[in-house]
C-alpha cells in the first residue's frame, strides 16, 4: 500500500510541477506550490483509491469495455458537434471572456464538447449494456 500511494503522490507533484514551470512565467516558487498541492492532492486520490477498491466486491473489479468505447463515441461526436453548434462561445464566456469568439469559438466548443460527449457517452453506453444484459 505504501507503493501504491508513494506512485500517486509522485505522479501528482511531477505533473503539478510541471505546470508550474510552464505557466510561472519564472518564478521559482511556482513550482514548489504547484508540486507540494500536487503532492498532497495525489496521496488524497491514493487513499481514496484504495479505499474504494478495498470496498468494491470482486465481481466489480473488471473492465468496463462499453463504458470505454461509449467514451470514444461521445468524445469524437460531442467534439464535432460542440465546433458546430456554436458551443465555443458559452466556454470562452465561462473560462475566458477576453478571447475574441472568431478565433477560438470552434476550437473551445470542440474540447467542451469532447469532455461532456465523453462523460455522458460513458455513462449511457454502460448503463444501456447492463440493462440490456438483464
Amino acid at each position: 500500500m505504501m507503493a501504491h500511494l508513494l506512485l500517486w503522490s509522485l505522479f501528482g507533484g511531477m505533473v503539478a510541477a510541471l505546470l508550474g514551470i510552464m505557466f510561472g512565467k519564472g518564478d521559482p516558487a511556482a513550482p514548489l506550490v504547484l508540486g507540494g498541492l500536487g503532492v498532497f492532492l495525489g496521496t488524497l486520490g491514493g487513499i481514496l483509491a484504495v479505499r474504494l477498491q478495498a470496498g468494491m466486491e470482486k465481481s466489480a473489479r473488471h473492465m468496463d469495455y462499453p463504458a470505454i468505447g461509449g467514451c470514444l463515441v461521445g468524445m469524437i461526436s460531442g467534439g464535432v458537434v460542440g465546433s458546430y453548434s456554436g458551443f465555443g462561445r458559452v466556454m470562452i464566456a465561462l473560462f475566458n471572456p477576453d478571447l475574441p469568439y472568431r478565433d477560438f469559438g470552434a476550437s473551445f466548443g470542440a474540447i467542451g464538447g469532447g469532455f461532456l460527449g465523453a462523460i455522458l457517452g460513458a455513462c449511457t453506453v454502460s448503463l444501456l449494456v447492463k440493462r440490456l444484459r438483464r
